[in-house]
């Protein structure tokens, strides 16, 4: 079995394990989308009450802004799906040792790392971003074909490049600092601006959520392609998936260094 297959083998045993174990308990599987579904939907109500008081974000249609946060809610799914040993990552993996654990494996530590991370409750984000794009798609008089549901695949992929790529790159410089909380939560906050516009803020910001921390690519940029007469730079939303593997490169080349740097859990 050549390197590829075993991880792709392994992946699906971790993938069956981690269902099995969460449908273990049932109720409690459904309370927790419940529970973030409805998180998600107060979002949407933010949306409403931002747009009714916020003059520069009454240049876009609601249904436009709709469709932003829709378009937002898929990459962040398919990441929050196996991220979550990111979030942990300083403290479990190098505080607490396990990563000699992974080390000891004849298999990717990062493919290990994040498999481990799986969770289910991506699915209520999914649901909702791809109801959310539904209605604005039909209210905008969106015509979806082949095509266009291949290049929104395309750009979701590539949104979810960008937004794995950070947290990897953050993730791994705790190999340098060994915090037990890391980078990632202050990071993670800065994705809330990725719901919005980023026309409506200060040139700025828009910088850095450009080219520093390319949150625009998340979801505006790419979105802009579908919503172009609101589109203020709709070509940017080409570079998406250039943005995604620019992201991973430089999260796997760090995670790579640090590896490297990493001399176990022992005294």
């Amino acid at each position: 079995m050549n390197y590829v297959s075993r991880h792709l083998l392994v992946g699906w045993l971790y993938l069956v394990q981690a269902m099995k174990m969460r449908l273990e308990y049932r109720a409690d599987f459904a309370i927790e989308c419940l529970a973030a579904l409805l998180q998600q939907a107060t979002g949407l109500l933010m949306l409403q009450v931002l747009f009714a008081n916020v003059p520069l974000l009454q240049q876009w249609s609601r249904e436009e802004v709709f469709f932003i946060y829709g378009f937002m809610l898929l990459p962040r799914a398919l990441f929050d799906a196996f991220a979550m040993s990111f979030y942990m990552f300083s403290d479990k993996y190098l505080v607490q040792g396990e990563m000699d654990r992974l080390l000891l494996r004849p298999l990717s530590s990062l493919f290990q790392m994040m498999m481990e991370g799986i969770s289910f409750d991506f699915v209520a984000d999914l649901t909702l971003g791809i109801a959310v794009i539904s209605y604005a798609s039909s209210k905008l008089g969106l015509e979806w074909s082949l095509s266009t549901g291949l290049m929104l695949g395309v750009l979701v992929i590539g949104s979810w490049g960008v937004l794995t790529g950070v947290f990897l790159f953050m993730t791994a410089l705790s190999f340098w600092s060994q915090d037990r909380v890391g980078l990632i939560p202050p990071v993670y906050n800065l994705l809330n601006f990725a719901q919005y516009p980023l026309n409506i803020f200060h040139k700025i910001v828009v910088f850095i959520l450009t080219f520093l921390i390319p949150f625009g690519f998340v979801a505006y940029y790419p979105s802009t392609l579908f919503l172009k007469q609101s589109a203020a730079e709709p070509g940017l939303a080409w570079f998406t998936p250039l943005a995604g593997l620019a992201c991973m490169a430089l999260g796997g080349f760090t995670w790579r260094l640090g590896l490297r740097r990493y001399a176990g859990a022992g005294s």
